[in-house]
Formats: structure tokens, sequence, C-alpha cells
């Protein structure tokens, strides 16, 4: 029977911590989460992907780019998402790009044509190009030197087939296609505006996320109607409607007439509150109770007007004018 190994505890933990180091692969999406899930977000609506989760390891290789570009430092959410080499990337991705040969050569009508080196993350680079006409490249051209050789005006339905946001409308029947770029929208502007809807509908502050997710639904149907119909979705439209889906809604407005708008019937609550001067809390609960009911304007002024804050209101209104009176006859005296 051997005698157990004498182990140096020291030794030990520096080489498990090694190893751990080894081990763990650092991604952008583990070490600044909230960076990487604003870009992932921002790039999938700014180009039109239904599926955020399409950019993710995409964003986290952009991330490791720009790492290695930048002295082992990766970039903020602004840095990244106004990098030049990330649009780029996004969009050749967006296009369908990405899923071409590592090269591949475009040929033009006139017989000229470019070769590209297809780099997975930054897209398409030019190599070479041949500006004499060389007619016989489409029958003659050797794939270890060309790749796939594509006639350019077959270019743009290749690329509708393998786009992974289906940029396409028309086509069928061999016909051509039309490939619209996604439209652009200003995400924070978008989020202002639904969030002022949002309180002056609802009566009420939404969370951050249930904004984002508004506006999310938003973009991607917006561009989805863009790039099939060529058709513009309006933003406040699209708001309402959301808006009047939600239970919220229904407890304010199930009593309002048809003849009046939302604004309208709100609007005659709001105003018969604020002649009594009580606090936001009261003055909350007194137009939700009163837009719940359907009251007329007449008997909501009397319930109002006997709550025990309009009531407080007014000694207090009343005790400041008589106090403003003896002050007056006293100056008089």
């Amino acid at each position: 029977m051997t005698d157990s190994p004498t182990w140096d505890y020291t030794n030990v933990e520096d080489v498990a911590d090694a190893v751990v180091s080894r081990l763990k692969v650092t991604r952008y999406s583990t070490e600044e989460p909230e960076d990487y899930n604003f870009v992932r977000r921002s790039f999938a609506d700014l180009y039109g992907f239904s599926r955020v989760s399409d950019l993710t390891p995409r964003v986290n290789a952009l991330a490791d780019l720009w790492k290695e570009e930048h002295n082992n430092v990766f970039p903020s959410a602004t840095e990244l998402y106004q990098w030049d080499v990330a649009h780029n990337s996004v969009a050749s991705f967006a296009a369908g790009y990405s899923h071409l040969s590592p090269s591949f050569t475009i040929v033009q009508p006139e017989g000229t044509w470019t070769r590209y080196h297809n780099d997975p993350i930054r897209g398409p680079q030019a190599a070479a190009n041949q500006d004499t006409p060389d007619h016989e490249l489409l029958k003659t051209g050797v794939p270890s030197q060309h790749g796939d050789v594509i006639p350019e005006a077959d270019l743009p339905n290749i690329l509708a087939g393998l786009s992974p946001v289906r940029r396409t409308t028309g086509g069928g029947g061999g016909g051509s296609r039309v490939v619209r770029d996604p439209l652009v929208f200003d995400r924070r502007e978008l989020e202002s505006a639904a969030l002022e809807r949002w309180r002056g509908r609802l009566l009420e502050e939404p969370d951050d996320s249930d904004i984002s997710q508004v506006v999310s639904d938003y973009i991607g149907k917006a561009n989805a109607f863009w790039m099939q119909e060529a058709g513009r979705l309006d933003f406040d439209t699209f708001v309402v409607d959301r808006l009047e889906s939600t239970d919220r809604s229904h407890f304010l407005y199930e009593k309002k007439p048809e003849f009046q708008s939302h604004e309208e019937y709100m609007g005659g609550f709001r105003s018969t509150v604020a002649q009594f001067g009580i606090n936001k809390d009261a003055t909350l609960r007194e137009i939700e109770a009163g837009a719940h009911s359907g009251a007329g304007l007449e008997g909501f002024t009397e319930r109002v007007s006997r709550t025990s804050e309009a009531r407080l209101a007014n000694a207090g209104a009343f005790s400041q004018q008589l106090a403003n009176q003896l002050s007056q006859m006293g100056a008089l005296g």
C-alpha cells in the first residue's frame, strides 16, 4: 500500500483558477447583457427581423470583433450600434448574403464581373474584378477561383429566397421581385409618443417593458406591411388599437356613448373634478369611478362635491377667503 501524496493546496488553487479561466467563455451577451439586448433589438427593428434570436450569434461575434480591434474591451451599446462594420454585417445577413458560398462572382450583363470574399461576419468584400467583358465566364468559371458565378439579374431573386426577413413582394411564376429596404424608425421618439398616449388614454403609468413591446411590435408589423404591400402603418392608430384591447380600457370606457370620442368622454370627468381642487390620488379615483359608471356630469359633480376631499378643499378655501376678508377689515380700521 502506497502512501497518499502530499498536496500543496496553494498550487491546487492556482491550477483550479487557471482551469476555470480557460473554460470560461466570455461573451458580450453575458458580460454586457443590457447593451447586448439593446443592440440586438435595435438591429432587429431596423432591418426587419421578426425573430430577435436570429441575431444572437451575429451580435456576439461583432462584439468579439470590436474587442479584438479595441484593446480587448467590449463596445458600449452606442458604439456597436453606430459601427459601420456592424451595420454592413447585419444588412448583408438580412439581405441573404450570408447564405451564399464563401466566394462568389457577380457577372454584369455586359460580361464584366466582380469576385467577392463572403466574410461570415463583415459580409461580402470585393476581392477582384475584371472590367473587360468575359462572356464565357458563366460557362467556364472555375469554382476554385470564382466560387458561385451568379448573373447580376438573378441576384435579387436568389437573395430573396435566402433572406431571413423575406424582404420581397410579388414574384411567383418566375417573375421579377421587388426588394425593398426596411423602414428606419427613431425608437426613442416612438417610445415617447406611446408613453404619452398610454398615460392620456388609460390614466396610468405603464412599465418600460410594456412600452418597449408596443414599439417593437409596431416596427415589426410596419416593416412587414411595407415590404409586402409597400404600405405605411400609422403609429398612433396602432398604439390606440393596442390600448383599446386592454382590460384597463374596457374598465374605463365600457359605458362611453357611441357619439363621443374617448377624449371627449374622459374630458368631461377631468374638468369636473378639476373644479374642486382635490389631491392627485382622489382626482384619479373619482375620474375612474365616474368613467366606469358612465355617470352623467350633473350627477357626477354632486357625487364629487360630497367627498371628504372636496369638503376639505372647500373648507380650506373658505378659511383662506375669511382670513383675507378679516385682513382687509383690519387694514380699513
